[in-house]
């Protein structure tokens, strides 16, 4: 079961080839290069949490621009595996190995109101 606590993974440029970058510093905006919800990124492409924890977004990098640095926008939103895998198959047409540790539905805390 993948870890549901938002690590910041081994990441990949969009060419294939080790982030450098610093991760460092985190953001809570859900397109922000430093977003900290990031599961996972394979090239231009990344698995987050949403900001309100309910759901997996699917999301693809905006080429970066010196002004505003990379920007990223949501595909897809899904709660299931399942609809996960079909979204990133729809996108990329092969599946991203990392969803094999995610669990088969979003996991939904409990609350008490």
């Amino acid at each position: 079961m993948a870890d549901m606590s938002f690590p910041k993974s081994n990441s990949t440029s969009h060419h294939g080839e080790p982030d450098t970058g610093s991760l460092s510093r985190t953001d809570h905006w859900e397109t922000a290069e430093t977003y900290s919800g990031e599961l996972f990124r394979h090239g231009i492409y990344r698995v987050s949490v949403c900001r309100d924890g309910i759901q997996w977004l699917f999301q693809r990098q905006r080429p970066q621009f010196p002004a505003g640095g990379a920007a990223w926008d949501t595909l897809g939103y899904c709660v299931s595996k399942s609809g996960l895998t079909r979204l990133v198959r729809a996108h990329i047409s092969f599946d991203i190995p990392e969803l094999n540790g995610l669990p088969e539905h979003f996991p939904r805390s409990c609350r008490h109101e």
